[in-house]
């Protein structure tokens, strides 16, 4: 008897299909589906506000409404609502720009009449009261900046045993002037940054000129500098009062910030609901007090969030920032480690565990920074008052995006960004909720690799 090799082969084929099929595993039954997918929700919040609110300069009206209309928000999910008001500087940056461009000419003036040590110390008065504005928000200048009303609205969800520590989410509901469309011309290269780094070389000019005049003996006298001096001076103070007045041009045009940064807003807005629902199932934080906070001021130096911090340290035990802004396309969202211009330091250690969580979520984001001027975001505020906090952003290192522009529309925002931000936000809480907090990441908690399925209603 002679052995059918294909028919056998035929036979184990159809028994392996026949296996395989009995062994699948059920779909999900779309019955147990009773609410859309939390990154859906938050997008349908993003676009009915950008529909109803508008541009928002900083300090406005139309930012206080907007404060009001997100507390209303606020409210459907938690009874501990407040919107509170303080006096910031809404055109801070401006009046820094103004102040460089006034303490540059009188800098120049000393120079030119042969008193560089008088030019020195206005430029060294100038740059120490720069940088303790943007790395402390301490500065002499501001008592001579004018002022307007802005509005935060935060909500407070508690837990139900004794508050052992406090996470706060967090976004901004101002926006910012609409930039100046890119030239291709010498003048379109002249900005904030040639101008600082210009200001910088005048002053390492004017260094030279005292050494000068130190070996020369005319270091008390009036004269004019060397003429080599003189040019190099002349230029590089040209340079910088061409580059600030360029930045100086009266904003005229504002986004509605779909990205920037109403996607922050519907992201904490929506973490909101989504932890108060889970609380009303008996799912709620034991010992992890959450806070939802929108600020107002972002876009002028992160002005409202240094008073909200100020003046709401009392709901603040032992707590860590999660701050959201700029969430526009998944790959290139980042925790930053560095903000303020870049001489804030934020908590890595928070970056690094937010970015580690996502990683074992099936998300590949990254630890950034914004570099030397490259903006800041209202973890600054945090930071600057001991609070361990970052950022996760689609602009860090900088990666262009669609802010500052008249093209922050709700179309060049994925929702995918808002699911990334919300799944990390969660298992944050998760994981800081434990009974044994520990500093370290066990794998378990990273769910093996696989992508996170935000939980629904």
């Amino acid at each position: 008897m002679r052995l059918d090799f294909r028919e056998i082969g035929n036979k184990l084929k159809d028994s392996i299909k026949k296996l395989k099929k009995e062994k699948a595993p059920e779909k999900e039954s779309v019955e147990s589906v009773k609410a859309p997918k939390l990154s859906d929700e938050a997008y349908d919040l993003l676009v009915r506000l950008y529909e109803e609110l508008g541009p928002r300069p900083a300090a406005s009206a139309a930012s206080r409404n907007a404060a009001r209309k997100i507390g209303n928000i606020f409210e459907t999910f938690s009874e501990d609502v407040t919107v509170t008001t303080g006096r910031i500087i809404p055109r801070l940056l401006r009046w820094m720009r103004l102040s460089m461009a006034i303490a540059a000419s009188l800098a120049f003036l000393f120079a030119i009449i042969g008193l560089p040590y008088l030019s020195l110390a206005i430029s060294i008065f100038f740059i120490i009261s720069s940088v303790n504005e943007l790395g402390m928000k301490k500065n002499p200048l501001r008592s001579f900046f004018p002022t307007d009303d802005a509005a935060n609205v935060h909500a407070v969800i508690e837990p139900d045993g004794d508050v052992e520590r406090t996470i706060i989410f967090s976004a901004h509901h101002d926006t910012a002037a609409v930039k100046e469309k890119d030239v291709e011309d010498l003048l379109s290269r002249l900005n904030l940054q040639t101008g600082v780094i210009s200001y910088i070389c005048f002053n390492a000019i004017v260094l030279v000129q005292i050494i000068v005049e130190i070996v020369q003996k005319r270091f008390f006298s009036f004269n004019f500098p060397f003429w080599p001096v003189a040019i190099l001076l002349f230029l590089f103070f040209t340079i910088t009062i061409v580059s600030l007045v360029r930045t100086l041009q009266p904003d005229e045009e504002f986004t509605s910030g779909a990205g920037d940064n109403l996607s922050g807003v519907s992201v904490v807005a929506t973490l909101g609901k989504y932890f108060a629902s889970e609380r009303k199932q008996g799912r709620g934080c034991r010992t992890t007090r959450l806070v939802f906070v929108s600020f107002d001021g972002e876009e002028c130096g992160a002005e409202g969030s240094s008073i909200w911090y100020r003046d709401n340290s009392h709901i603040l035990l032992n707590p860590v920032n999660l701050n959201f802004d700029g969430l526009y396309s998944p790959e290139n969202l980042a925790f930053l480690s560095s903000d303020g211009n870049g001489f804030v330091s934020l908590s890595a250690s928070l970056a690094s565990k937010c970015s580690l969580l996502s990683s074992g979520m099936g998300y590949n984001v990254k630890v950034g920074k914004l570099g030397f001027l490259g903006g800041c975001t209202d973890a600054v505020s945090a930071a600057v008052n001991g609070i361990k906090a970052t950022t996760l952003t689609s602009m860090a290192d900088g990666k262009e995006s669609f802010s500052h522009t008249d093209e922050d529309k709700p179309e060049n925002v994925s929702s995918e960004a808002l699911s990334v931000a919300m799944s990390v936000a969660i298992k944050l809480v998760e994981d800081m909720d434990k009974k044994d907090e520990k500093d370290d990441i066990h794998t378990g908690l990273l769910d093996n690799g696989r992508k996170y399925r935000l939980s629904r209603y």
